[in-house]
């Protein structure tokens, strides 16, 4: 990502030296920093994760998805102009769906996607207060313990009617939701036929990135 990055311009010290601005490489350590820290936080992937919906390897698989957003963004020419909200939204959503067979139908990809893009932007210029700071809260979340996320799983009708009598059964037991993200498990079909507007048959699969 170095290459893409404008340098920082050059700050006067408060004893009126001149502070020279960050390296590429702190740069890149501060973002990279700033993904995995915003990964942490989303509670649609810190779901899937806890309920294995990747796979046993579900947490390697988020640590994976940080380094492709950095990937991401090193690989791309002028990103600052080329991943938008929009545009790193529908990778993070992608992937979710790829990798954990989850769709994620809240606006939180949205949430996850603006932060990023504006923690990219501040990292670029050599601001590091906010990865800072999010990474002070971090330390202080995992000092407690960490933090559960309640959750409420959306399931299909016919998984509603099989669970139905199970559910009646466990009495006055009710779980905490809070604000829940709505998250759909994705079909297990994996391959999907595409028609172009040509008429030609385009068959799409699911790709690790």
């Amino acid at each position: 990502m170095a290459s893409s990055l404008r340098s920082p311009s050059f700050q006067t010290a408060p004893g009126g030296g001149v502070t020279l601005p960050p390296s590429p490489e702190k740069i890149q350590q501060k973002f990279d920093l700033s993904i995995a820290l915003t990964l942490s936080t989303w509670p649609a992937l810190t779901l899937s994760v806890q309920n294995s919906w990747g796979g046993p390897d579900s947490a390697e698989k988020r640590d994976w998805f940080a380094g492709a957003i950095s990937d991401l963004y090193s690989s791309t020419p002028n990103p600052e102009t080329v991943i938008d909200v929009e545009y790193l939204e529908e990778f993070l959503l992608q992937v979710m769906n790829d990798e954990f067979e989850v769709n994620v139908e809240d606006d939180s990809g949205a949430e996850v996607a603006a932060k990023i893009v504006g923690l990219w932007k501040m990292c670029a210029q050599g601001d590091f207060g906010m990865v800072d700071e999010m990474y002070e809260k971090w330390r202080e979340r995992q000092a407690k313990g960490g933090e559960r996320v309640n959750f409420q799983q959306v399931q299909d009708a016919d998984e509603d009617d099989e669970e139905s009598d199970s559910d009646e059964a466990d009495g006055d037991e009710d779980v905490e939701m809070g604000e829940a993200p709505e998250l759909i498990k994705a079909p297990k079909e994996k391959v999907v036929p595409k028609v172009d507007e040509e008429g030609f048959t385009e068959v799409v699969g699911k790709k690790r990135r």
